[in-house]
């Protein structure tokens, strides 16, 4: 696969979890597009390497902070809404 698309869709996996937290968790489908990325390049055996491999790494751990921010969201909702 071209290098420079690998890159582009790194990066914007990166910045799809970044947006997740920024939303503090309200929309947990920018966490799992962060997510994704990361899923489906193991599976299809891509092998990324430098600052893709770092944004990898960086959209997967954000991805999962914003999705436990989401059942935060979640768990404040039904406790306020009593």
């Amino acid at each position: 696969m071209d290098n420079e698309i690998i890159v582009k869709i790194t990066n914007f996996a990166k910045i799809m979890s970044i947006v997740g937290i920024c939303t503090l968790g309200v929309c947990p489908a920018f966490a799992m597009m962060g997510l994704a990325v990361g899923i489906v390049f193991k599976i299809k055996g891509v092998t990324a390497e430098g600052q893709c491999a770092k944004n990898i790494k960086i959209a997967n751990i954000l991805g999962i902070i914003a999705l436990v921010l989401f059942v935060v969201d979640i768990v404040l909702l039904l406790c306020f809404s009593k």
